[in-house]
């Protein structure tokens, strides 16, 4: 990583600022800038002055321009704790984000992806393996998958960054946000859950039980959890958690809940987006209502949410490794979440659990399933 980042060094940075989930778009809040670089022979170019304008107006979408990449090579270590929507997304736009900046596979950036399947000894392993191979930098996909990589890289010169992490300094990944302390950094996604709560009172008012449900072994799962339950009972909802500790048991905490509960909520959570086939099945069965935290659950078994967009989300993750690759340090750059949550409804699959959304609901909406 030295060689390429020695050709870098020419390189003139101009900022342009990402949005962010909640408010701003460091993860604390306080409105971090994300640059989009520009080479100092382009600084005339209509380019950068759209940077500029950006920079000033604080309103830069996820494709605003970043740095050229040099022709020299770089080599990417991509580990995802496992498949699923939201995941996939955001590695996706990841690739996207390095591409428009003129990283390209097979041209000038080798990316080695690998999935753990939900396996953290497996997460370990590939990590391991990344170590060994010497890449320049490595994305880790999840809680558990960045927790992997940051035990196996801690004390190298080889950044790790995450995306898809709820809260970042809880797992012990950094040691704030603000100044992340070590060789990493990231994005979050850690939603407005209040706000997730209150749509399931608009669309369901008269419902007095709720279900949280989540896998154990989450520890972003079980943040979001406890914020979920403290949410619901300022509503008034008498809340019922019930947790599985793996993917084999979805079905049976799902049932466990049946008649119990008038609604359910599921936090970002990865065992259960990847059973959501599982979840759907019962829920229509029973005429359960269920509502989840991310927009790819919802769009395979959820009513509604207000949903983070986990493909820009990767996007803005792909704008921090540019910086990176430009020669900043991924301890000086600060942990970054994202604003545009916008509310997301499965209006079919609210039918099919007897659920009519009303009018003013669907009005609302950013996207109707």
């Amino acid at each position: 990583m030295k060689k390429f980042l020695s050709v870098l060094l020419s390189a003139a940075l101009a900022a342009s600022l990402m949005t962010a989930c909640g408010s701003g778009n460091s993860a604390s809040g306080s409105g971090e800038t994300t640059p989009a670089s520009q080479a100092e022979t382009q600084a005339d170019t209509a380019q950068t002055e759209a940077g500029a304008a950006d920079t000033q107006s604080g309103d830069a979408s996820a494709d605003s321009q970043a740095p050229a990449a040099t022709g020299e090579a770089v080599s990417i270590g991509v580990i995802q704790y496992m498949q699923h929507g939201s995941l996939d997304e955001a590695y996706e736009g990841f690739v996207d984000g390095l591409e428009e900046a003129g990283y390209v596979q097979g041209e000038n950036l080798t990316i080695d992806f690998q999935n753990a399947s939900g396996d953290t000894s497996t997460a370990q392993t590939i990590c391991d393996n990344f170590k060994n191979s010497g890449v320049d930098l490595v994305l880790a996909i999840a809680t558990p998958a960045a927790q992997s990589a940051v035990n196996v890289f801690d004390g190298t010169d080889v950044p790790v960054l995450f995306t898809a992490v709820t809260d970042a300094v809880e797992a012990q990944l950094v040691e704030s946000n603000e100044a992340p302390g070590k060789n990493v950094t990231g994005t979050v996604d850690m939603p407005v859950i209040s706000d997730q709560i209150q749509v399931i009172r608009d669309i369901l008012p008269d419902a007095t039980r709720l279900g949280i449900l989540y896998t154990s072994s989450e520890a972003n799962s079980e943040i979001q959890a406890q914020e979920a339950q403290a949410a619901a009972e300022a509503l008034g909802f008498d809340v019922t958690v019930a947790t599985a500790s793996n993917t084999n048991e979805i079905q049976q905490t799902m049932t466990s809940v049946v008649g119990s509960v008038d609604a359910v909520y599921i936090p970002s959570d990865n065992g259960f987006a990847s059973a959501m086939g599982t979840v759907n099945n019962i829920a229509v069965e029973n005429q359960l209502p269920v509502f989840c935290a991310v927009e790819a659950m919802i769009q395979e078994g959820g009513i509604a949410t207000t949903a983070i967009n986990y493909y820009d989300l990767g996007k803005q993750t792909a704008a921090q490794a540019v910086r990176i690759l430009n020669g900043e340090s991924a301890s000086e750059i600060p942990v970054e979440n994202q604003e545009n949550c916008g509310l997301v409804v499965n209006k079919t699959f609210a039918e099919s659990v007897g659920v009519t959304i009303p009018e003013d609901i669907l009005a609302k909406a950013v996207t109707v399933y």
